[in-house]
């Protein structure tokens, strides 16, 4: 029996199985285009929120719903990464990490709402990473022994666990796991040893027996994003900065911008948009910094070293139209949200609040 068969018979059992958990509408704006989701991380049950979100940028209408997982809880950044809560390519889905029960949760996106349909072993413990490529699915598991495993995500988002596909990463700490646009290359970042580790990526959806490792341009690197020409750019939490890179054939990494520096401190995360805008969270000076990237090379200046402020701003997202940003912070309890000007730096829209607690973790956007 082919995987695509045998998936679609063990989704549909899992279906008739798995008790879908209820989501409730709230009343609506008229001009809802979006939503924001975050989750409290919390280690007595782990929950989604997630907001409206209006044609002007502005969340309202705050709702939660269970992971059925548990969190980490502690303090602020408890899981040291970047991808915790992820959307799939097609907005169908919300995929969650519960680093407390080392398992993934998967909600269907719904209008006005989401609903559970999925919740399954991460093959390893402490998840902190989730990226998606179609219907390929990795976890980065940051602690035991650090591992990437890989799922394939079904019709129905049920998550099949692909055989053969967990590669172990040995010491180091571990932030993100990230497929490249194609998904020819899954990319980790090692802060603790400052590395970045790359996988090819079969026909098969498993990644190489082992990964090419280069060094970081700075120390610590940390979150990470591709531009939609394949270019790796890295924000480092020891350097404060934004590093570039091609992928060679060979998955060595090749250097184009070094260490970007923004003056700030804590800089561990990192969104843009297909225009070049790219933001960092600078924990540590509680703001955003702004950068510019030049598509056709990959290279990155730096536009405002202070674009936005907040309290202790970490996990941020981007609309898929590129005009809002939005930034978790849970020192506020809630999201800081922003629009993007054209020329790349942002309007304060204020915030937006939740009652989440300091160890609330993950931003994703649409």
């Amino acid at each position: 029996m082919s995987r695509n068969i045998l998936a679609i018979v063990l989704g549909v059992a899992v279906m008739l199985l798995w008790p879908v958990a209820a989501y409730t509408d709230g009343p609506q704006a008229n001009n809802v285009v979006g939503a924001v989701y975050t989750m409290t991380n919390a280690a007595e049950g782990n929950e989604v929120v997630y907001f409206d979100r209006d044609s002007k940028g502005i969340l309202t209408n705050a709702r939660s719903i269970s992971t059925e997982g548990y969190g980490s809880g502690g303090g602020l950044d408890e899981l040291a990464s970047q991808g915790s809560v992820v959307l799939s390519e097609d907005h169908r889905w919300l995929l969650v990490a519960n680093a407390g029960s080392n398992e993934i949760s998967v909600f269907q996106v719904r209008p006005g709402g989401l609903s559970l349909v999925d919740k399954t072993d991460s093959e390893g413990v402490f998840p902190v990473s989730l990226t998606i490529f179609h219907d390929l699915v990795y976890v980065l598991n940051a602690k035991g022994s650090p591992n990437i495993s890989g799922f394939y995500l079904s019709h129905t988002g049920q998550l099949i666990h692909l055989d053969n596909s967990i590669r172990s990463l040995g010491s180091g700490a571990f932030s993100q796991v990230k497929f490249s646009p194609t998904g020819v290359w899954l990319v980790v970042t090692d802060r603790g040893d400052s590395e970045i580790l790359v996988y090819g990526v079969g026909k098969s959806g498993l990644p190489s027996i082992d990964p090419v490792t280069s060094s970081s341009s700075g120390a610590g690197p940390f979150g990470a994003i591709f531009d939609r020409r394949g270019h790796l750019l890295v924000v480092e939490a020891g350097s404060n900065a934004v590093s570039s890179y091609n992928i060679s054939s060979t998955g060595a990494l090749q250097v184009i911008s070094s260490s970007v520096a923004n003056g700030q401190s804590a800089s561990c995360w990192i969104t843009g948009n297909q225009r070049g805008d790219i933001f960092t969270a600078n924990t540590g000076n509680q703001n955003i910094s702004a950068y510019q990237l030049m598509a056709g090379s990959g290279e990155i200046s730096l536009l405002d070293e202070t674009a936005g402020a907040g309290n202790r701003p970490i996990d941020m997202a981007v609309t898929v139209d590129g005009r809002f940003l939005y930034a978790l912070d849970p020192a506020d309890g809630a999201i800081d949200m922003f629009q993007i000007k054209p020329n790349g730096s942002l309007i304060d829209l204020g915030k937006a609040g939740a009652g989440l607690d300091i160890f609330a973790q993950g931003t994703a956007a649409r």
